[in-house]
């Protein structure tokens, strides 16, 4: 079995993976992609909106260009993501727009912190933002094969198109596995659609909460397969970290 990849994405003009940030209305960066090593974008599934799921744009020390994630706002200050996305990460900035090619303004970010036990990481705002309601988190899910759960994300759609729009996808559970940091992670399978680049540190929900974040991909390039298989990050081993950093 070839390595799961990272599903960050190098943010791109013209589709072309690892080119510098494209441009979108006004000069507002589109920040839909990051490189071929870490984040995926939804493959199939259908466009949602949601006030609390936002773009990241970020540069990483020794890489050239610059990257995008998908996170999380639990709080007016603290954004959840992938570890990948955050560790040796520059000039973080978060959108809060679900339109890739209209983000809106951007929030910068003081700090980053990498938890100690596998791939999440938080972002930490200069300034809070108040959205109208925040990601919920789970507290103790054990991954059962047949659960099913919902994927959110920026990442990359089919044989790697640009994304428009905030996407989601629904998943079914097949089990645990691993994630870039060797943490426990969720092994889980497209059922209408599958992450690709880009939406790394985008969540996972089961039962409306979030129990896990995107880690690593199945393959290097899901293509058009909505059944392509992914592995989050799983919350369990983070939920007292998280607490103990933003209060969440």
């Amino acid at each position: 079995m070839k390595k799961p990849q990272h599903l960050k994405r190098a943010a791109s003009a013209l589709g072309i993976i690892g080119a510098s940030i494209a441009l979108g209305v006004s000069g507002t960066p589109a920040l839909a992609a990051t490189d071929g090593d870490p984040a995926n974008y939804i493959v199939g599934g259908q466009p949602t909106n949601s006030p609390n799921i936002v773009q990241l744009s970020f540069q990483t020390e020794g890489e050239q260009g610059t990257f995008g994630c998908t996170g999380e706002a639990i709080n007016s200050e603290w954004i959840l993501t992938a570890r990948h996305c955050t560790e040796g990460s520059q000039d973080m900035k978060a959108y809060y727009s679900n339109d890739t090619s209209n983000p809106g303004p951007a929030e910068a970010s003081d700090r980053v912190v990498n938890s100690p036990n596998g791939d999440v990481g938080l972002v930490h705002l200069e300034t809070p933002h108040e959205v109208s309601s925040y990601a919920q988190l789970g507290d103790g899910y054990t991954p059962s094969a047949g659960d099913h759960g919902d994927i959110f994300g920026y990442g990359l759609r089919a044989n790697q198109g640009q994304p428009d729009w905030l996407y989601t996808a629904g998943v079914n559970v097949l089990g645990t596995s691993t994630d870039a940091y060797e943490g426990e992670a969720i092994h889980i399978r497209g059922d209408d659609g599958a992450s690709n680049h880009g939406d790394s540190g985008g969540p996972l929900v089961i039962n409306g909460k979030i129990v896990g974040v995107c880690s690593t991909g199945d393959t290097v390039d899901p293509g058009a397969d909505t059944q392509a298989g992914s592995n989050y990050a799983n919350l369990n081993d983070h939920r007292d970290w998280i607490s103990q950093q933003t209060g969440v």
